[in-house]
């Protein structure tokens, strides 16, 4: 498991927590809302808790199963939460509201940086997909616009001329291949 995968539904797991224990839900009934889905990787963590709980364990025993294997600091924080209130009676509620925040200007700091990191891409690419054809479309035309023109300037043949377009054609769908696998590999996944 990733950490990205465990933060990708992080702060709505978090935001769902918080209100259920705000309206008067405890614990274990919030771990088992999370549970039923919707949450991705950590509604498949808290399943494997309340399996755990029915088979006998101590909800804190499976807690502390999940801190050991967690990666995400982000939700570290939420299962430490977890953990410190079924252990000691914390005040959760405050704690999730600073986490949901916390996790949000995260979230909000990595999608900024990724915005910055794509800036003139998109007009690149456009440029590639708009020019790359009008121009290579023009050039390929050329022999038929202007043949009569033989004597004044020398013009390659229709076949030289198609080879050019295709083959421009293709650099152009290649070069707008790769800009996507760029955009995709630099993805911070929020």
């Amino acid at each position: 498991m990733s950490a990205q995968e465990e933060e990708i539904n992080l702060i709505y797991a978090l935001r769902a927590i918080q209100v259920l224990l705000d309206a008067g839900v405890g614990i274990e009934a919030a771990l088992s809302h999370l549970s039923k889905g919707g949450y991705g990787r950590i509604s498949e963590d808290f399943s494997k808790v309340l399996q755990g709980i029915d088979k006998g364990q101590r909800m804190e025993d499976e807690i502390r199963r999940l801190v050991s294997r967690s990666k995400s600091d982000d939700y570290l924080r939420l299962l430490n939460s977890i953990l410190n209130n079924i252990t000691s009676n914390t005040d959760m509620l405050g704690s999730l509201e600073q986490q949901a925040t916390r996790a949000e200007e995260n979230r909000n700091d990595k999608l900024k940086r990724y915005i910055e990191q794509l800036s003139g891409l998109p007009e690149m690419a456009l440029t590639i997909g708009f020019l790359a054809p009008l121009i290579l479309g023009l050039a390929a035309l050329a022999p038929f616009l202007m043949g009569g023109l033989g004597d004044i300037a020398s013009i390659p043949d229709q076949g030289t001329m198609l080879l050019l377009y295709n083959g421009g054609m293709l650099a152009a769908v290649v070069a707008l291949a790769l800009m996507l696998v760029g955009v995709k590999t630099k993805d911070p996944g929020v």
